[in-house]
């Protein structure tokens, strides 16, 4: 099943974004209500200066009523003030719900969203309501949507909300652009690590970088470093001794040779017969040891230049001719005639003559060669009807001189790099090299190229 979880960059990005907005929220929510708490300040503090206007009037004549007691005072046409008689079971408002207080004055807010506070004079016996009035209309009947949209907003909600914005833009880009460019950074980094997998052994990461990549760029430099001077070292190895060893080879062949001429003996012949197999086994290996040096070497930016446009169907037939075949071997083909690949032809040969070999070793009677087109992928399969491949061993018998179980062992033939250098050629092209027991029981080795 695919892996669909955001990448680390898209959840840091989105948690950044939910912090932000969150922390506006709650900003927005205190700042209401400090807002709010602000508005009833001003309401008591205002209407404070009319209870105590109207309470020197009290003390200067108690015996006054209320109704006759002067309430044009500064601001006072700025609220509704109203009496009414005191009474021990009164609820002191009724279309009203508690706001809040300030200066131990209760402030209610009524339906219309006025404001209201309520004092007692009890040497008059009486309460005093004191509300503000509402805005004048500045639009006509006609325009009650509009009045409605706008009614909604303040000066003080309309800076905020800009404010706002303003403030979640600065945050953004603040925090985007480090994190951005950390990105590209790592993003680099991966680029780099996936170049240097792939067998492009020169590439280096760039150190100029912000801490602690650099630190994580520089570790990785000096591991490419070491690896690809060990690689280089055993290349020259494993291609130095193989010409070392042709050297005495030849001359063991030389003296063999020279021994035929001057011994007529038939046991001796026979012991000089082997030693020439013996030389010729040991020739094949370092041309299968140096063949797989050669393809597990760094990749070759020319090798491109080699790839050739190949029916592949008429290369199959031509392989399958040049390799040598067991008489008592059946081989059969269904080919697909038409099919034509671009590849290094090199390689090609290295993938279907080490396959063929290796069938050829293990199959009792029988080989099924098969080419065709599926899903719009080449397809070639070489499947014999031998003992076939346990499951736990399909990974492991592309490793050099691997051995399994006794029945595919060297009594079969084989020096065990065979199916290592056909594994190494698939890479090179591109393609992939897996293997299955077919219906008879026997291995089935597939190759798709894409």
């Amino acid at each position: 099943m695919a892996n669909i979880s955001p990448s680390l960059f898209t959840r840091l990005y989105i948690s950044i974004i939910f912090a932000v907005v969150i922390s506006i929220m709650l900003t927005q929510y205190f700042v209401d209500g400090l807002f709010e708490q602000d508005a009833i300040n001003d309401f008591v503090r205002d209407t404070d200066y009319i209870y105590n206007e109207l309470k020197k009037q009290v003390e200067n004549d108690p015996s006054i009523n209320y109704q006759n007691l002067n309430s044009n005072f500064p601001f006072a046409d700025e609220f509704i003030i109203s009496w009414r008689p005191f009474k021990p079971a009164f609820l002191p408002c009724i279309d009203c719900e508690f706001l809040g207080e300030a200066d131990g004055i209760n402030v209610y807010q009524l339906e219309s969203d006025r404001l209201r506070v309520i004092y007692h004079f009890p040497k008059i016996n009486a309460l005093l309501f004191i509300s503000d009035k509402m805005e004048p209309q500045l639009f006509s009947p006609e325009n009650d949507s509009d009045i409605d949209e706008i009614a909604g907003l303040n000066v003080e909600e309309i800076a905020f909300y800009l404010f706002t914005i303003i403030v979640l833009l600065v945050i953004a880009g603040t925090i985007y652009w480090p994190v951005r460019q950390l990105q590209k950074q790592i993003n680099a980094l991966v680029d780099v690590n996936h170049l240097f997998g792939a067998g492009e052994l020169n590439v280096r990461a760039q150190e100029q970088l912000t801490k602690p990549l650099n630190e994580l760029a520089y570790s990785f430099n000096v591991m490419a470093n070491s690896i690809a001077d060990t690689v280089k070292e055993n290349q020259i190895f494993a291609q130095a001794v193989p010409h070392e060893v042709r050297t005495p080879l030849s001359r063991i062949q030389l003296a063999v040779g020279l021994l035929r001429k001057k011994n007529t003996n038939k046991q001796a012949m026979q012991l000089l017969e082997n030693i020439d197999t013996y030389i010729d086994d040991i020739d094949e290996l370092i041309s299968q040891v140096v063949s797989f040096s050669k393809l597990n070497s760094v990749i070759d930016e020319n090798g491109a230049d080699l790839y050739q446009r190949i029916n592949f169907s008429a290369f199959i037939k031509s392989r399958l001719n040049a390799v040598k075949l067991d008489e008592l071997i059946n081989i059969q083909t269904s080919l697909d005639e038409s099919l034509e690949i671009t590849t290094n032809p090199i390689y090609l040969r290295l993938l279907i003559d080490n396959l063929l070999k290796n069938a050829i070793n293990h199959a009792r009677s029988q080989i099924m060669v098969s080419l065709c087109m599926i899903n719009d992928k080449v397809k070639i399969s070489i499947e014999d009807d031998g003992p076939g491949i346990p499951a736990q061993f399909t990974e492991t018998i592309f490793f050099p001189f691997a051995r399994l179980d006794k029945s595919r062992s060297r009594k079969t033939g084989g020096l065990g790099l065979g199916l290592s250098i056909a594994k190494a050629a698939s890479k090179r092209m591109n393609s992939v090299l897996s293997v299955e027991n077919n219906q008879n029981g026997g291995a089935k080795f597939s190759c798709k190229f894409h």
